[in-house]
């Protein structure tokens, strides 16, 4: 283990292996080759040595095609302390002989003494360390405050490992969330050892504080994560909470547990660093400026790698900040104006954006991507805002997924009529929008379509509107079908509310990996359940197939309108529901009373 700062310049992951460091005789666990999580360096080298995470020194490259973010790391001798560092919390370590600086490592000799091959009882441990034998766990004390309820003292796990915090879910409920009853302000898959587990719910506490020595850590408006972690001190029982490397973005970090020597000294210890990076504030008085024209930005310079670049409104009307170039930052947010201002990041056709963190976007915010543009990132979090254009979103870090989280905000592909792709995960919040234009059959080119290679988590608003691209307002056909939405891992859920054309009877169908809006004619014939633009026997088999998706009059309504159509009243009588079917020529009647073979089903009002 050298830190991949040490890595050989191109030569991806290579390393001299002069600056190694590593143990010997240590017990190794795999992991399934179809796990996304990377290598895990576990308490072998937490117990001995000094864990140096250096933030001011980010890491990014690529890896097998997938964009890598990390911190520096380091590590040095035990007791080296915060190098520089003042701000300390104290560790508590579970157990703590599992720590200690001398462990006894005992292989198994027994069958290579009788001649036999070498091997390691696996019911027996390897790693011995003052008579007890445990995977070493580091806790944290924390105290969080949310809209007036407050936990204090709590010991949370400490995990570098974790870029999400985690409170349990009896100490959620009591911060006032309850996992049964409330809605989450958000929802994240989280991948762990145990696998993917998908749809947590997450939701933002007031404060988060880190008890320490030598000035505080608050955290303000941190979003968690509700979930039940196993303690691996004590199986059988969950941890109050796990402390993610959020709570410390933008700072180095040293993790030192060397125990006090004589009486005396620190003890284990987390040294925690004043922020290393730097605030930059859109400054620009003009309606267009350009992100890498140092003179946008207040302090003067445009953004790096180190960089928190807050794109907000700053002066006159609507303003845009224009990437024309390959640019950076450590993480972006975007805001509009107090008076209702829009304030657009607007990513240049053929032009990358990457960021260390991720981005916010917010009342008023726009995120604008041209033709080709893509947005290298671990995250988006629409917390309002509109996010446009026919570009890509990358998200995650190596292997690991991120997510475009759209919590208050309209998702809106294309700027016009177009294709917005989202590497990763795509999950809509209640109070989220997608926003789609049809002007024709042609998925991207005359329609608008959202394609995620990911999975995705549906809710919120659809809102479809109708577009005219030069031949006139499009006026869709019955039987018309347009592919909105595609999910490479699947999809869940469905949208809570619907805004389509109401000149049309619509229907959402919901397939494994897409959603197709599909059009049954002109809206507004009662007993059309078909919307045919015709009253007659095949909708009284559609009725028939699925009685409860529809009124409890709805058979009523079918034989008062029996024989309608959109240009003729309906007949004076309506023939019993038993002879309905007999109306029909003989292969009519076989097309109407019988569901195609791998016709698609009605559930929830929707075709699936």
């Amino acid at each position: 283990a050298a830190g991949v700062g040490a890595r050989n310049a191109g030569a991806g992951l290579g390393f001299n292996p002069r600056n190694l460091r590593g143990q010997t005789s240590v017990s190794l666990l795999t992991l399934p080759a179809e796990s996304p999580l990377p290598n895990v360096l576990g308490a072998p080298f937490t117990s001995q040595f000094a864990t140096a995470i250096y933030n001011d020194r980010p890491q990014v490259f690529q890896h097998d095609g997938r964009t890598v973010r990390t911190p520096d790391v380091e590590f040095l001798p035990l007791g080296s302390g915060g190098g520089g560092i003042t701000r300390r919390a104290e560790i508590t370590l579970t157990p703590p002989e599992a720590f200690a600086t001398a462990p006894v490592y005992i292989p198994d000799f027994t069958v290579i003494l009788d001649g036999g091959e070498p091997h390691q009882n696996p019911t027996a441990h390897t790693l011995l360390s003052g008579g007890s034998v445990s995977a070493g766990a580091m806790f944290l004390s924390v105290d969080i405050e949310d809209e007036g309820e407050r936990l204090e003292r709590f010991d949370f796990f400490f995990d570098t490992g974790a870029d999400v915090t985690v409170v349990s879910e009896l100490n959620a409920a009591r911060l006032g969330f309850d996992v049964v009853l409330d809605e989450p302000e958000f929802s994240v898959a989280v991948i762990g050892s145990g696998g993917l587990v998908g749809d947590v719910p997450g939701f933002f506490v007031d404060e988060f504080e880190v008890e320490t020595v030598g000035g505080p850590l608050v955290v303000r408006d941190l979003p968690v994560i509700v979930l039940n972690v196993t303690n691996a001190g004590a199986p059988g029982n969950i941890v109050d909470g796990i402390v993610g490397t959020n709570v410390f973005a933008g700072r180095n970090l040293v993790i030192d547990p060397a125990p006090s020597l004589g009486g005396g000294g620190a003890g284990p210890q987390l040294y925690i660093s004043d922020p290393v990076t730097t605030d930059r504030d859109w400054s620009a008085a003009t309606p267009t400026g350009a992100w890498d024209a140092g003179g946008s930005w207040s302090p003067t310079g445009a953004p790096d790698l180190l960089s928190v670049a807050r794109v907000h409104h700053s002066a006159g009307g609507d303003q845009s900040a224009v990437v024309s170039a390959y640019a950076e930052a450590w993480s972006v947010s975007i805001q509009g104006g107090a008076l209702g201002e829009q304030m657009t990041l607007d990513i240049a056709g053929g032009v990358q954006l990457t960021t260390f963190s991720g981005v916010d976007l917010l009342d008023g915010g726009v995120l604008s991507l041209g033709p080709g543009a893509v947005l290298d990132t671990q995250f988006v979090e629409m917390r309002g805002g509109v996010l446009r254009g026919d570009g890509v979103i990358s998200t995650g870090n190596g292997e690991i997924p991120g997510q475009v989280e759209n919590n208050g905000g309209v998702v809106a592909p294309g700027v016009g009529v177009g294709t917005l792709e989202i590497v990763g995960r795509f999950s809509a919040a209640a109070t989220g929008t997608l926003a789609i234009e049809i002007g024709g059959l042609l998925a991207g080119a005359e329609h608008d379509q959202l394609r995620v290679d990911g999975g995705v988590a549906l809710g919120g608003t659809l809102e479809v509107s109708l577009v005219d691209l030069g031949a006139g307002l499009f006026a869709p056909v019955a039987g018309d079908q347009f592919t909105i939405l595609t999910a490479s891992e699947g999809l869940g859920g469905e949208f809570a509310s619907l805004d389509l054309p109401a000149d049309f009877a619509w229907d959402v169908l919901y397939n494994a990996t897409s959603v197709e809006l599909v059009v049954l004619g002109p809206a507004g014939l009662p007993g059309d359940f078909n919307a045919d633009g015709r009253v007659d026997g095949a909708d009284y088999a559609a009725w028939r197939n699925a009685p409860q998706l529809y009124a409890a009059d709805a058979l009523q309504t079918w034989r008062a309108n029996f024989g309608a159509t959109r240009d003729t009243p309906a007949a004076a009588s309506a023939p019993e529901p038993a002879a309905a079917c007999l109306l029909a020529a003989p292969i009519a009647l076989l097309a109407a009373c019988r569901r195609p073979r791998g016709a698609a089903i009605r559930r929830s009002g929707r075709l699936l």
